[in-house]
């Protein structure tokens, strides 16, 4: 799904930086930096998804989901907000008038995008092209396509490699021992002792360069993925 975003952000540079990482992974990127130019691009380009900061200068961010969760032509909108804010009030009011989801900043483009398309696969559920994306860190994986990208740069993996990294970052966290990763190969792996486990993460680690941190050797028990 090429979906449209619109992106609303008062910072030029976030601004910039968003619409070129976002327009890399294939969206169609449309910008404001205002609550009233959010307002006329939703006229005149109706966007498929709404990256909504919460600290605009005209009005706040809240305020403005609220408006337009509350106007039938644009309630079904999904938003995202984005704010350097933590506190879990700001969370609950921003969800409380309808936001679909909040993310703080700093945030990484992987788990921004992986979040969008969570969002659009709950906003569009009957649109099959709405891609699935699996997020750890700097690491996104599109399963459909096999592709691993590290900081947006696309990482060419095995089958082996491919399937583990997958089967990690499923398991959310979770250890999995060498047999369940040796079982998640199939027949991959069928006739290969589970010490293979072993190798393919070695492989796997230094394809991923610096982000190779984000798979984790817990010892005498397996590997886990770090959120």
């Amino acid at each position: 799904m090429n979906a449209k975003i619109l992106i609303v952000d008062d910072e030029k540079d976030l601004l910039e930086l968003l619409s070129m990482n976002l327009g890399t992974e294939g969206y169609i990127i449309n910008t404001a930096e205002n609550a009233a130019q959010a307002l006329a691009a939703v006229r005149t380009n109706r966007p498929d998804l709404i990256l909504l900061d919460i600290m605009l200068p005209d009005t706040s961010g809240i305020k403005l989901t609220g408006k337009l969760k509350n106007t039938p032509n644009t309630a079904n909108i999904p938003i995202i907000l984005l704010t350097a804010k933590d506190k879990e009030t700001d969370m609950v009011v921003g969800l409380s008038v309808g936001a679909d989801d909040y993310i703080t900043k700093p945030f990484s483009t992987s788990v921004l995008v992986a979040r969008i398309e969570a969002v659009l696969r709950r906003a569009y559920p009957g649109d099959e092209n709405v891609r699935e994306v699996l997020a750890a860190g700097p690491v996104t994986i599109l399963p459909a396509a096999r592709e691993v990208r590290v900081q947006g740069k696309v990482v060419e993996l095995t089958g082996g490699e491919f399937g583990i990294l997958v089967a990690l970052v499923e398991a959310g966290g979770d250890i999995l021992s060498r047999a369940q990763l040796k079982a998640a190969l199939g027949e991959e792996a069928k006739g290969e002792k589970a010490r293979i486990i072993d190798v393919h993460i070695a492989a796997l680690r230094k394809k991923l360069g610096a982000a190779k941190t984000v798979i984790k050797t817990v010892h005498s028990r397996g590997y886990r993925i770090a959120q």
